[in-house]
């Protein structure tokens, strides 16, 4: 893996200088990245309370844009710690722009839904994340539409990410956004986006979404269904920007016998997890921006992004989460400073597998201060 991201680093750098020198005016190549390190301090391990949180290396990223007349290419390639997914791509697909408005992807794309590619202002994102529904991308085609009053995107999608061929492997857990695990798999899914803008004394965007796509089953080799609704809301006024969502979802997995389908397994990261099969979330976000434009520091973005998952089985406990922090933007470097929150959450608590199902009655409100350090070039 080492020598693969090394050739990728050098052929990418040297397709840079080729394009500067020999290739066409009209070819545009833009290369770029980041490199992350992160600070944490959470409240649910002792031992490393006791240490005064921990610092290390989060993440490294290649970005490749590539334009040519009506063709574009875009990838983002990450590499993170093995035992956090370690190498995947992001996204990466072909465009093909019909002229201003219209356009057609194909490759791994954005799974359209929501206020995409964020539904968020902090650097932990808001619980749509943690289910698949925010800043996602699966294997398909999609065409998209955009003008000064509407947008519509669609897409098919003939799975999530694969990266193992073999007829009845699992999905893999090194992948960015989360999807089906375990013994189930996303296949055939349909999504669709509309956007209608309001351009005033604000600017404002209202939006519905749509997913409907089928589940395959390993051990049944039955195909199951899923099926989202969602509703959402963005406004930008002045220095303020509030993004606003609710998505109703029903996976109905066909498990095989003794296994529940009450719920269903999702992994990114390499980190699984179950997930309630039925659920209804809620998500509001605010966000201030000073600007500063003094010296190195350019400006600074306040937030609050809070969002809540109703799960359809009454018994079980349902999740919260909360993230107040601070986005300090220079030229080169982005710091998020965050304090997150949360109740019933697998990233916020020492319950991992079953906090976004059954919960536990036990289990109290858990914090994570965290500060992501980013050098982007």
């Amino acid at each position: 893996m080492k020598k693969i991201s090394l050739l990728l680093f050098v052929g990418l750098f040297t397709l840079e200088l080729i394009a500067q020198d020999v290739l066409p005016s009209k070819l545009v190549i833009d290369i770029g990245g980041a490199l992350r390190f992160n600070y944490n301090y959470s409240s649910w391990k002792q031992n490393q309370k006791q240490r005064g949180g921990d610092f290390g290396f989060e993440v490294f990223r290649l970005d490749a844009n590539v334009i040519y007349e009506n063709l574009e290419i875009h990838l983002d390639q990450r590499f993170y710690a093995e035992n956090f997914g370690g190498a995947f791509l992001k996204y990466g697909w072909f465009q093909y722009n019909m002229n201003e408005t219209s356009h057609f992807k194909i490759g791994l794309i954005p799974t359209y839904f929501g206020t995409q590619q964020f539904n968020s202002h902090s650097w932990f994102f808001q619980l749509p994340f943690y289910l698949g529904y925010e800043d996602d991308h699966d294997m398909g085609v999609s065409y998209d539409y955009e003008n000064k009053k509407v947008r519509l995107d669609v897409g098919f999608y003939k799975n999530a990410e694969v990266l193992d061929f073999a007829d009845d492997s699992p999905v893999s857990g090194s992948r960015y956004a989360y999807d089906f695990s375990g013994r189930n798999k996303e296949i055939n899914q349909i999504n669709a986006r509309f956007n209608y803008k309001i351009d005033n004394k604000a600017k404002q965007k209202l939006g519905c979404s749509l997913q409907y796509g089928g589940i395959w089953n390993i051990d049944t080799k039955e195909i199951g269904c899923q099926k989202t609704l969602g509703l959402h809301y963005e406004m930008d006024y002045k220095r303020w920007n509030v993004k606003s969502q609710f998505l109703t979802y029903h996976h109905k997995p066909k498990n095989a016998i003794g296994q529940s389908r009450d719920l269903i397994e999702m992994t990114a990261y390499a980190f699984p997890y179950n997930t309630a099969a039925k659920a209804s979330l809620y998500s509001l976000g605010f966000a201030y921006t000073l600007p500063l434009k003094k010296g190195v520091l350019q400006s600074i973005q306040f937030y609050n992004d809070y969002s809540y998952m109703d799960k359809a089985i009454d018994t079980w406990e349902d999740t919260q989460m909360n993230v107040l922090g601070a986005l300090f933007s220079m030229k080169h470097t982005y710091i998020y400073i965050d304090y997150a929150s949360g109740l019933h959450h697998p990233w916020l608590g020492s319950q991992t597998t079953d906090a976004l199902t059954t919960g536990d009655t036990n289990n109290g409100w858990e914090s994570r201060f965290n500060i992501n350090f980013g050098f982007y070039y």
